[in-house]
């Protein structure tokens, strides 16, 4: 290298002196790359191909290898066409263009492993710096080299990429990164609860014990976690700065070196792996590390020692206002540090690598934390410190949303957005920074996180002219999306602490203040508040004063009445005169204009910081603001005040919303409780909390992970820090009954129980009745489908979601009206299901379904979807995801709109060909209803109708049928047996045309007269099973059954059409293949819902030729009629012989043809035939979607065929 001039690159003689001789040393043998691959119509010029020794076939594509002259970094950008690219740049950029996933570079000394990181927003990869371990001999060193380089790591072909020692690798290391998590999650435990008990415990902390009294929900031991909490954040922010070399401004100065020896954390982690040092009895260590804490307090005194100006509230000195002032001793605080510095893993201690760790990974350990409550007790005059969890004990990975699913969301929600304004304006980067992008249920911040650097490799791309941007242009970038664009919301303040610090992390630059996060990620409940403050127009809703547990139900009465009266003093049902609306309209302008204020300012100084933090509260206490923050709380309030005596003075009414607005409210006490109401139950007012954002007509994205979780108190989480005897109960019946006793036992507690129950009912409430949730407040609530609804009011007219939820969202009746609407508006972007089969979310149950879900506010002619995924990179397979548009899924379903569940694009095309084919069973829209069918719920229900059922047959009895005693074409399936319990019935007995099966129960034979009156007189019925699974070998299962008691568990069938042929005609189209297959696309759980079946293609009964009913009626008769009590269906057909016998190779042979026939009647082709019997048959074993997958392995099992195939296509050759 010596003989390269200064101003030479080198790298033909780096090539040929360095990098070819080591990579034949480590067992390749590379060559030159021929040709320069052009994709996309951009050049990648590759130098290299790793090569293996002995191979000789050219064609081949081997693992690219990329060769430059010492003269270059990796990093150092050439110009190469139009842009400006690194060799670290061009490398990951072919890598995730092509089907290659592992790659190397290497300028002769430093050497780089890249894998694939399409999906990445940050520079990733492992280097070596050979000319350092040489001159240092450090053999350790280059052991690791080889074994990572060696030519047997990487794949010989692209196809082998995911079976090569390095993916192995790889994956090895996600899955230890789970375990990882898991262990700091119990180390970050044990420190808080070592802290927690070193303060309290030490002798000279009386002022600290005076602030906390003995209990588990007080205030006070909430706010000591917080502090703690806040105090571990301090330690986790400067183990990971410290860790990144991001805190000195100068390392290697003489001040760098002060700190590093006397003020770091680092030094601490050294002297807490010490056993020795960890003695009792000192307290140096905590006053050490407050000093370390005011180096970067809002004085800055660590600039003497070239730190970066922190400033920002986490480190405020006033953060730790408790503990400022008290003592603990050092083993306490090295113990603490030594459980976050240390782990075990398989029986061996490991250090933290936190230069390494991902901010989300470390957001979802702390997160995982934020569901303790605090309990401090006091025996003997000795304070203890614990944390308890609430009913269930949550993993981290509860918290954890693995990086492919976040990824692949901003993929479909963000990266259009980014793309667009990319476009729209000459400005690209000024238009980067005007995005604005919400997690309205943020956590610790991974979505947002994902989000920032996203846009940050944008913004960094755009100012560099570089595809693959460097490590310090990312950073930068990063940090200014932070400042610009990012924005978050959480009902738990400890999570807005954990998010700020998740960002700061982020988004530090050496040299720079922390940025100002107040007034973008904020405390709140995104759920309950104001909107659109158009709403606040109509007054306050009639349903606020709906009384609740506790609540004066006659005083109730008489608010609802009086606040009607008061909105329909102001005339034309508007509250606001033209004057008030102008006056009120110029004051919000005016605030929306000061918030755009603050968002101009840089968090480039302390000072600027400062300024701006300044700017955001004077906004709060600008007159035109809290009055709209008023009367917004008072609006919000009105749902969650208790209506009682008490309270009559200060209850919130439409008149005194709008003596707010005037300025002349006459009851300042009412104000200030509905200003503590917003404090206590974190209202949330959107257009006054983000002023700015809605001034444009709202954010540009909304991305998240939002709870799915019922809305209700959970009895016994709330008593499991309160009265260990109600939580640890036997049952519910047992709990139940000692709440019932509290008043009596415990009254404290029993208003407090009350209390709580009153705030989940007003939540409940406000979700049914304020108007915010029309589409969603529909059964029980659960917040995903809530938040969801939510979501599409804060994007603009150009915006897009993205979320996680359960696929509910798109197939559950509780959510049609939700979906429908996307669906009619044509805002559903995309839906891709997944099954959690192979445990995306470690702690969620495997048979979990969920989705990814996008919504654009702009129309979208087709969304893509795609379901039963087991891996996010099952998305990028062709055969897997299709398109619909609307009219497609109105189409398959009119009256919910929901979404049918396709496995594969053929499956979508076959099963729209048979809607177009054949209409619905029942289109509610348009009054279409054929057979005049409707449902009942069986005729008695299981429970409540349990009264009239014996346990022995007698005279004027019939038997009870439950689902499970039929099947198709037969009603002598199953039988119970003595012990109370179902077995199938045999062959032989089936075979006895007087065998009946037994049931559990009988009932009165007038019992079901009376529930049959008027609606059915046939004397049979028609049924079908309630529960049902679209992986079972059929899944509609419909009967004919003698004229006898049915359980809710089989709804019966009642219709208008009189003719028995005709509804022999119908139960064999419910009991085909065809229908088989279309119900399967249907049926997303376990119930076939009546919604379910009225959407299903049935054939109408006009449609029937005279030549259709003498094919189809004799086949349905000796199906049906193999036993005397089926005699009346048998009749009722003209027919009076006797039943037919039972005989497995006929009735199958029948079956086969009843099959064939409806697939023509279907509209279908021999060969959509063949793929409904089997889709493998045609596209081979590893085609992903399935039909009778069971049905075909049963008999393969039974004959060693599948004979169902054989028959039904035999019998299509041969139809008349």
């Amino acid at each position: 290298m010596e003989r390269l001039k200064t101003n030479e690159v080198g790298t033909k003689l780096t090539t040929e002196m360095l990098a070819i001789p080591l990579l034949r040393t480590i067992g390749y043998a590379p060559t030159p790359n021929p040709v320069h691959e052009n994709i996309d119509g951009v050049i990648y010029p590759i130098s290299h191909r790793a090569t293996p020794p002995e191979i000789k076939e050219s064609t081949i594509k081997y693992a690219p290898l990329h060769i430059i002259g010492y003269g270059l970094g990796l990093e150092d950008r050439v110009q190469r066409g139009k842009s400006r690219l690194s060799a670290h740049g061009l490398l990951q950029e072919y890598l995730n263009k092509t089907e290659h996933l592992w790659g190397m570079t290497t300028n002769g000394l430093q050497w780089r492993l890249l894998r694939d990181s399409s999906l990445l927003t940050r520079l990733s990869y492992v280097e070596f710096n050979l000319e350092q371990i040489i001159d240092s001999e450090n053999f350790a060193e280059f052991s690791l080299f080889y074994r990572l380089f060696h030519c047997s790591r990487l794949p010989e072909r692209p196809e082998d990429s995911n079976e090569c020692l390095l993916e192995f690798y790889y994956q090895q290391g996600l899955e230890q990164g789970g375990r990882v998590r898991e262990r700091l999650r119990d180390g970050v435990e044990s420190a808080i609860k070592m802290l927690g008990n070193g303060f309290l415990q030490h002798p000279k902390n009386h002022k600290l014990r005076a602030t906390v009294r003995e209990g588990s929900v007080l205030e006070e031991s909430r706010d000591l976690y917080r502090q703690l909490l806040r105090l571990i954040y301090r330690l986790l922010f400067l183990m990971v700065a410290e860790s990144r070399r991001l805190l000195l401004m100068a390392e290697e100065s003489h001040q760098g070196k002060i700190y590093n020896k006397y003020y770091s954390i680092q030094r601490l982690r050294g002297l807490a792996e010490i056993p020795r040092y960890r003695r009792e009895g000192f307290m140096d260590i905590w006053e050490g590390l407050k000093v370390t804490f005011s180096l970067f307090d809002e004085n800055w005194h660590g600039k003497m020692l070239g730190l970066s100006p922190l400033n920002g509230d986490l480190f405020g000195s006033e953060g730790l206002a408790d503990l400022n002032g008290a003592a603990i001793d050092n083993y306490d605080v090295l113990m603490a540090i030594k459980f976050l510095s240390l782990y075990e893993d398989q029986k061996q201690i490991r250090r933290v690598n936190y230069a390494g760790l991902d901010v989300e990974e470390l957001g979802s350990v702390y997160e995982s934390l934020l569901d303790f409550q605090p309990v401090i007790r006091v025996e003997s005059n000795k304070y203890s410190f614990n944390l308890m969890w609430g009913s269930e004990r949550k993993t981290t990975g509860s918290y954890y949303t693995p990086p492919d699913l976040v990824q692949q969301l901003i993929k479909i929600s963000l990266e259009p957005v980014i793309n667009e304004k990319i476009r729209e304006g000459d400005d690209k980067e000024a238009s980067l920074l005007r995005l604005k992008i919400v997690d309205p249920a943020c956590g610790s911040g991974h979505f947002l996180l994902a989000a920032a650097r996203k846009i940050g490799k944008e913004l960094a791309k755009v100012r560099t002219g570089d595809l693959q941007p460097g490590a310090e242009d990312l950073r930068t970038a990063t940090r200014d999306v932070i400042q610009n664009s990012i924005y978050g919301v959480d009902l738990n303040p400890l999570a807005v602490d954990l998010c700020k610090v998740a960002l700061w992390i982020e988004g530090f630059c050496s040299g720079k203040p922390l940025n100002f996060l107040d007034h973008r990620i904020k405390c709140g409940n995104s759920l309950v508040g104001v909107l659109d403050m158009e709403d606040l127009n109509e007054g306050i809703p009639e349903g606020a004063f709906k009384a609740l547990t506790g609540d004066d139900r006659k005083l109730a009465t008489q608010f609802k009445r009086r606040n009607k009266r008061e909105g329909e003093e102001e005339g034309d049902g508007k509250l606001l005169t033209s004057n008030l609306a102008v006056n009120l309209e110029v004051n919000r302008e005016g605030y929306r204009e000061n918030a755009l204020a603050i968002g101009e300012v840089t968090d480039s100084t302390p000072e600027s910081v400062k300024e701006k933090e300044r700017k955001y509260y004077e906004l709060r206490e600008q007159e035109g603001w809290k009055r709209d923050f008023c009367a917004c709380n008072l609006w919000t309030g009105a749902f969650f005040m208790k209506i009682s005596e008490k309270t009559r003075e200060i209850l919130p009414t439409t008149g005194a919303m709008m003596e707010v607005w005037t300025g002349n409210l006459r009851n300042e006490k009412m104000m200030e409780v509905g200003n503590r109401l917003e404090k206590k139950y974190g209202f949330f007012h959107w257009p006054l909390e983000f002023a700015e954002v809605f001034k444009n007509g709202g954010f540009d994205c909304v991305l998240g992970n939002p709870p799915w979780e019922i809305l209700q108190i959970a009895e016994k989480e709330f008593f499991e820090s309160r009265s260990v005897e109600i939580a640890q109960a036997q049952n519910k019946a047992a709990r139940e009954r000692l709440i019932k006793e509290l008043p009596k036992n415990n009254p404290e507690l029993a208003e407090a129980f009350e209390s709580a129950k009153h705030d989940a009912e007003a939540q409940n409430k406000f979700i049914r009745e304020s108007g915010r949730f029309n589409l969603t407040a529909v059964g029980k609530i659960n917040t995903y489908s809530v938040f969801a609804e939510t979501t599409t009011h804060l994007i603009n007219n150009d915006g897009m979601v993205g979320i996680i939820v359960p696929t509910g969202i798109a197939t559950d009746d509780t959510c049609k009206k939700f979906f429908g609407e996307l669906i009619k508006k044509q805002n559903l972007a995309s839906l891709y299901d997944f099954e959690n089969r192979e445990k995306l979310f470690l702690s969620v149950d495997s048979r979990m379904k969920f989705c990814l879900l996008g919504i654009s506010k702009k129309g979208r002619k087709r969304g893509k979807f795609g379901f039963f995924l087991t891996q996010v990179k099952q998305i990028e397979e062709e055969n897997r995801v299709f398109e619909l548009a609307p009219e497609d899924i109105r189409l398959m379903n009119p009256n919910t709109l929901t979404c049918p569940v396709f496995r594969t694009t053929k499956d979508a095309q076959l099963t729209k060909k048979i809607y177009e084919q054949v209409p619905v069973l029942e289109n509610e829209g348009e009054g279409k209803n054929p057979w005049g069918i409707s449902f009942m719920q069986g005729l008695f229900n299981m429970s409540s109708d349990s009264g009239l059922f014996k346990n022995e047959g007698g005279e004027d009895l019939v038997p009870l049928y439950e689902a499970k005693m039929f099947h198709q074409f037969d009603h002598r399936w199953a039988t119970y047996t003595s012990s109370d319990k179902t077995q199938d019935s045999t062959e032989e007995k089936k075979a006895d045309i007087s065998y009946r099966v037994n049931p559990r129960y009988w009932v009165p034979k007038q019992a079901v007269d009376q529930k049959l009156q008027g609606r059915w007189n046939k004397d049979w019925l028609l049924s079908f099973r309630g529960i049902c699974r679209a992986t079972d070998e059929r899944t509609a299962i419909f009967s004919l059954l003698p004229k006898v008691a049915v359980g809710n568990n089989a709804p019966v069938i009642t219709l208008k059409i009189d003719k028995s042929n005709l509804i022999s005609c119908l139960l064999g189209n419910l009991n085909s293949l065809v229908f088989d297959f279309v119900t399967r696309h249907k049926v997303g759980g376990t119930n076939m819902n009546f919604f379910i079946v009225k959407q299903l293609p049935v054939i109408p009964p006009e449609r029937y030729t005279e030549k259709d009913l003498e094919y189809i009626t004799p086949r349905v008769l000796e199906l049906v009629y193999t036993a005397w009590d089926m005699q009346p269906f048998a009749l009722d057909l003209g027919y009076g012989g006797e039943p037919y016998k039972w005989n497995i190779p006929r009735r199958m042979r029948l079956r086969a043809e009843l099959d064939a026939y409806y697939a023509r009647l279907y509209g279908l082709t021999r060969c959509d035939l063949e793929y409904i019997l089997d889709p493998t048959s045609i596209y081979g074993a590893d085609f992903p979607s399935e039909t009778f997958r069971v049905l075909k392995n049963n008999e393969l099992k039974l004959y060693g065929e599948y004979v169902t195939q054989r028959l039904v296509l035999a019998a299509w050759a041969n139809l008349p």
